[in-house]
């Protein structure tokens, strides 16, 4: 049945024939009482003669203010008084959703904290006094092999501080350039197929290379086609080592950077210290490195005080300077901006004008004294990130930009000398779409390719030599393979056995020992073994790095425990090394045959290099400790919380028992009637009472907390007893024990009483299939909270969304259909189901693909992996247009599309819309070869920014102080009178209020439809399509709910009569379908749980420069509006929908405050659930699974975010929603409860 059905507009005549106060007659200029003192007046002259006419000011007034005002003066008691204010009441709502929120984050702070621990940081440094000694040879043995003889021969004899041992050898090279480029994924500067490929043995594998990308940066593959490591030269000359170079996970530039100077393993949270600044501190480099060694050994060998210049030089991504300040020389390190992913060429431009006249003697830049003193030039490209950023890998530009790297690095390899070492690397890969971040195989499979005029030593040596093969085991392949497959480069052509691949942080090591300097004091890699091509040089590198990680592993179990499960393992793959050494030593010192010298070198190499990897797999096993008593009391604090949200919810549909005042009349002693006011025990009446009732019992709770929690953490520092229990700061101590002891005091007094409370006195019966839809909302929260309890239903959330989407869309339909008692209605329902299923099919078209998804997924969110489509921008303008029109004839549906909404919809919300969609046509026009050949580029560019711009003033200044100051979507009307008959009632001029019967959702609608245009401009065209199908789909949603509980009014006025009519209640299934639909808008405009799906692009949507916070924000605003925005909006405007206000002297309360509250705590239940089912299961049950930190670490973060932002986003609907109310309560005199 149409929701208007129920509530339809009022007539001035229907409202003039209520009972008039007693008293005289009310004179003949008729004022309703439900106008009170507003504007909102029509005059109706004595001869009753009018002209109709439309007034689209719902503040028009043509009568005197003075007039009434003094009528008023001196009749009281023929007017109504004033309507009480509703401001009470919402701030009610808004104390106890901060109360919730209160909860959430000191629940989720303390969980946190025990969860997402960083890697505890040694800051020792490698101090190795000890010059290299190029005739060095192993210390005599023990004279027994026993253990304890082996570990102290290790301690004493071996180590480079007290005995014989080394800690470094002589360099190989003096100089060193290394370049990075951005993103160098392995493939990039990869050989070609060999020449027996699979068409030469009649094998057909379809395999081509990408034309964009395979085979244009050459060098490196031809130089070591050429070269290659010469394993049995007997003189110098030059090698080349090219490689697949696996990084660490999260593949972020300034994670990489730590991991390629400190031989450290990152920790996931550390994701987030990316946006860190230069002087914050945030992401500085805090434990030893290479580079810090570089310079300590150029300054002690030059005489140089510690902070003079080294001829350290840097150009390229500013990301160095918040790494590594003060480290490079002064006047030799130039940043620029890493942020900005339009700019595809300044920042390259930049490393090579920088860097080539130290190099070229002929350079016309180059200055005498100035760029003649360097011992390390690091240049930092971009380009080849930000092409895959902007256009995906897959793309012409990308050509063009290997072109460009290639020709650089042509001009390095001509200008260098043989003392100078070559390091060319990607920092980390890419996906096809540009993307990085995660451990996907193409973001971690970064490329490396070190050369060396003069070679990495030679072996003079006659027979073959393979180090990778010659130091490797079984148990050691099986742990790090030395050669993997890579799916962009698959077999065939390409031979079976893999691609060569070392570790990223393998290059400390391997670096270190080629400049001759220690290695790094917290390095967990290994020296690549391809380098160094003789036995004897082999060993000693490898004895060397595995002496120096024994030193870390051994100081950080002082100061950590989260290794000391391995502490065994570890003690014995050392002392097999040591024992291996010690025989070999025997051997040398007896004089032995050279056949079992070899052997025994070997053995004992491979016994360091197993000591090496299973340090470090089983560190990275570890990577992160985890604090279980943080984590237990943040998962009772949360806990707690859904109790409490639960009590508090059932308390705004139910109300609590409580002592609360209650006015009651009795006679003195001179028989005249008084008010006394006292207190007894009932349930709450409106959210006032309910807040009352909650200060009640968290107050005094709260405050004996305080001081345990004081108490508790001056104890723990004090007391013998717990000293080995984590130690809780002040603050943490005391919020959470105050959060607890109020959380437990709230549920023992109210939380009985809310599970056993029944039906409310004069409250019908409900109908069956409510309450099996009600339950329905619960179920699907309760599968979709079960759902991550397996890694295979995580990775495809964005079916069970689109699953039960459908499912309880379907069952929603079913039971309206069911349930209308007219034929009309019916039908109606039928196609409000049918066309919700067609628009939630259609959004969830849109969508990106995890890498676990495939092969049975393919992404649709762009066209061409980053580029998005003309035709896609045509639908986008298409949809910027017709949407507020769609929108509107929602407000038609309830005659409410009259007075400003109009206006609105026309002149505010379709160009906010259409400049939406006109900044991405012109991010798509900006690139396109006709531009760029015009020279038009730039102004473009210029104009697409002052789009954005425009765009977000009208909508977040402009906008808001226009819906704030706006009077209701309301129309008075008038019908002139019939003069056959005017004595007759019925004939009389009529005065109809349009807009009355949804003024609250109607003025709430146009909020709405700011935000949705906000969120249409920081989404890509793709996702705004999505975009609108959702929101209409959740329009249809609120019609389908409106006659949800127009049917429960109607079989309520069935069955009892008698009884008010008291509006139902959101249902979960409600609820449920608009939570469920903002998830939907989350995977449909081109998200996903992890952080390759992070479309950091729209952080630069109003500049070319990073901006704070600007930039943070609207990267977090299209990571997270639809998720956490569209919830709380659409459920207070679920509630306002056709809410018909009461008008003054009606004396009914409306609760829209009480039925605000419990939906928005509803909407925050499932959202809770979801957080709480993810923390439990990352910390009690997954925590040591192999897939925390890359399945249910970024999913709990999510919730997280989504969690605490619902809740904020609540207070702003609730605070919305007041401002509506006080609006009905100014024009209509309706009071709130």
């Amino acid at each position: 049945m149409p929701s208007s059905a129920l509530n339809p507009p009022p007539t001035l005549a229907d409202l003039e024939r209520r009972p008039p106060p007693a008293g005289p007659a009310i004179p003949s200029t008729p004022q309703h009482p439900a106008f009170g003192q507003s504007a909102l007046r029509q005059r109706r002259n004595r001869s009753n003669s009018h002209s109709s006419h439309d007034s689209h000011d719902s503040h028009g007034s043509h009568s005197s203010h003075s007039s009434h005002s003094s009528y008023a003066r001196r009749h009281p008691d023929r007017v109504p008084p004033k309507a009480a204010s509703p401001n009470g009441a919402f701030l009610s709502v808004l104390a106890i959703l901060s109360l919730v929120l209160a909860y959430t984050l000191v629940g989720l702070w303390i969980f946190i904290k025990g969860f997402l621990l960083t890697r505890h940081e040694l800051t020792g440094v490698n101090e190795c006094a000890k010059p290299f000694d190029p005739s060095w040879s192993l210390p005599v043995p023990p004279w027994s092999f026993d253990d304890a003889l082996l570990l102290q021969w290790a301690e004493t004899s071996l180590n480079p501080q007290t005995g014989a041992g080394e800690c470094r050898l002589a360099p190989t090279h003096k100089k060193a350039v290394v370049l990075i480029v951005d993103a160098l994924r392995y493939d990039f500067i990869a050989s070609p197929p060999p020449p027996s490929s699979s068409a030469a043995q009649g094998v057909e594998d379809g395999w081509t290379p990408n034309p964009y990308y395979h085979n244009i940066l050459s060098v490196p593959s031809q130089l070591t086609t050429r070269y290659g490591i010469p394993a049995n030269a007997n003189k110098p000359g030059p090698s080349s080592f090219i490689a697949h170079f696996t990084a660490d996970p999260p593949t972020t530039t300034l994670q990489r950077l730590k991991g390629l100077t400190t031989g450290t393993l990152p920790t996931f949270i550390e994701a987030g210290a990316n946006f860190g600044s230069a002087g914050t501190g945030v992401g500085q480099v805090n434990e030893d490195h290479w580079i810090a060694q570089f310079k300590a050994s150029i300054l002690a060998q030059s005489g140089k005080n510690e902070g003079g210049n080294a001829g350290l030089v840097f150009a390229g991504d500013d990301t160095w300077s918040t790494v590594f300040p003060g480290l490079f020389d002064s006047d030799k390190m130039w940043t620029y901006d890493s942020f900005n992913v339009e700019d595809l060429d300044t920042v390259d431009r930049g490393v090579e004008t920088r860097l080539l006249p130290f190099l070229q003697q002929n350079h016309p830049n180059r200055t005498a004294g100035v760029h003649d003193d360097w011992r390390l030039l690091i240049g930092h490209t971009l380009g080849v990130d930000h092409v895959g950023h902007r256009f995906g890998a897959n793309h012409p530009k990308m050509k063009v930009k290997l072109e460009e790297v290639q020709a650089f690095l042509k001009d390095i390899i001509e200008a260098i000398d043989d003392e100078t070492l070559l390091v060319l690397m990607g920092d980390h890969g890419m996906d096809e779409r540009g993307d990085h971040g995660g451990d996907a195989e193409l973001e971690v499979g970064a490329g490396l390719w070190m050369y060396s005029k003069s070679g990495f030593g030679y072996t003079a040596r006659k027979q073959h030599f393979d180090p990778a093969e010659y130091i490797s085991g079984s148990e050691v392949e099986a742990l790090l393979p030395s050669r993997i497959p890579f799916s962009p480069l698959p077999s065939p052509p390409y031979p079976s056995s893999g691609h060569r691949s070392v570790p990223q942080i393998d290059l400390v090591p391997t670096i270190s020992i080629l400049l001759g300097l220690p290695i790094p004091y917290n390095n967990l890699g290994s020296i690549i073994p391809d380098l160094f091509p003789h036995p004897d040089t082999l060993l000693r590198t490898l004895r060397i790095t595995a002496k120096q990680m024994r030193t870390y592993l051994t100081t950080y179990a002082k100061h950590s425990p989260d290794l000391a499960a391995f502490s065994r393992e570890f003690d014995t793959v050392w002392l097999d090394a040591v024992r291996a050494d010690a025989e070999l030593a025997a051997l040398l010192q007896g004089g032995k045959r050279m056949e079992e010298v070899e052997k025994a070198w070997r053995k004992a190499a491979q016994a360091y290099h197993r000591f090496n990897r299973v340090s470090l797999m089983k560190a990275r096993e570890v990577w992160a400790q985890f604090d279980m008593v943080r984590i237990l009391v943040g998962l009772v604090v949360l806990v707690l919380g859904l109790a409490v949200i639960w009590m508090l919810k059932s308390g705004a549909q139910d109300g609590l028992l409580g002592v609360l005042p209650i006015a009651a009349q009795q006679n003195d002693e001179n028989g005249e009637a008084t008010t006394e006011t006292r207190k007894e025990k009932r349930r709450s009446k409106g959210t006032q009472e309910l807040l009352s009732i909650v200060l009640q019992s968290i107050t005094r709770p709260a405050q004996i907390g305080t001081a345990v929690g004081v108490a508790v953490s001056q104890a723990s520092y004090l007391l013998p007893l717990i000293s080995s229990l984590p130690k809780f700061g002040v603050i943490e101590s005391t919020l959470a024990s105050a959060t607890i002891a109020s959380q437990l005091s709230l549920l023992y007094d109210h939380l009985p009483q809310t599970l056993v409370s029944g039906k409310k006195e004069g409250e019908g019966d409900v109908p069956n299939t409510t309450k099996v839809l009600n339950v329905a909302g619960y179920v699907i929260l309760a599968i979709h909270a079960g759902l991550f309890a397996s890694n295979s239903f995580l990775i495809n959330e964005d079916r069970f969304i689109l699953l039960s989407l459908s499912t309880l869309i379907t069952l929603r339909g079913l039971r309206c259909i069911g349930s209308c008692p007219t034929t009309r209605g019916k039908i109606r329902s039928a196609i409000i189901t049918l066309l919700s299923l067609l628009l939630v099919r259609l959004a969830s078209i849109s969508k990106v693909c995890r890498e676990e998804q495939a092969p049975n997924c393919k992404s649709t969110f762009f066209s061409t992996e980053a580029l998005n489509s003309p035709y896609l921008m045509i639908a986008s303008y298409l949809f910027a247009y017709l949407l507020p029109t769609l929108l509107a004839k929602f407000l038609g549906q309830s005659k409410s599309f009259v007075g400003i909404a109009p206006l609105f919809f026309n002149f505010g919300l379709r160009p906010t819309l259409m400049l939406g969609s006109g900044y991405w046509l012109l991010d798509w026009v900006i690139p396109q070869d006709f531009v760029v050949e015009s020279g038009w580029g730039e102004r473009l560019d210029w104009l697409k920014g002052w789009v954005a711009k425009v765009d977000l003033v009208l909508l977040c200044v402009l906008g808001l102080l226009f819906w704030i100051f706006a009077p209701l979507c309301l129309e008075i009307r008038q019908e002139p009178a019939n003069t056959a008959s005017p004595e007759r009632e019925e004939n009389k001029p009529k005065v109809t209020i349009r807009g009355y019967a949804n003024s609250l959702g109607s003025s709430y609608l146009l909020l709405v439809g700011i935000v949705v245009s906000l969120l249409w401009l920081v989404t890509q065209p793709a996702g705004q399509l999505s975009l609108a199908a959702v929101v209409l789909a959740a329009m249809l949603a609120l019609e389908l709910g409106d006659a949800e509980r127009d049917t429960l009014i109607l079989h309520d006025q069935k069955h009892n009569p008698s009884s008010p009519i008291r509006p139902p209640h959101l249902s979960s299934s409600e609820i449920a379908t608009l939570t469920l639909l903002s998830h939907l808008a989350f995977f449909s405009t081109g998200h996903q749980a992890t952080l390759a799906t992070i479309q950091w692009r729209v952080a630069f949507l109003t500049s070319p420069v990073l901006s704070y916070p600007l930039s943070p924000l609207l990267v977090l605003l299209n990571c997270f509006g639809q998720l956490t925005l569209l919830p709380p909006l659409l459920t207070v405007l679920s509630v306002l929908w056709n809410s018909t206000p009461q008008p003054r002297g009606s004396a009914k309360k409306m609760f829209t405050p009480q039925h605000i509250l419990a939906a928005l705590l509803t909407t925050t239940l499932y959202n809770t659930v979801l957080l709480l089912s993810l923390g439990a299961l990352s910390a009690l049950v997954f925590r040591r699974h192999l897939m925390l930190f890359k399945l249910w670490t970024p999913r709990f973060l999510m919730a997280s975010v989504a969690g605490v932002m619902v809740q904020l986003g609540g207070l702003a609907a609730a605070t919305a929603g007041w401002q509506v109310s006080n609006k009905v309560n100014n024009v209509f005199g309706s009071e709130f409860q």
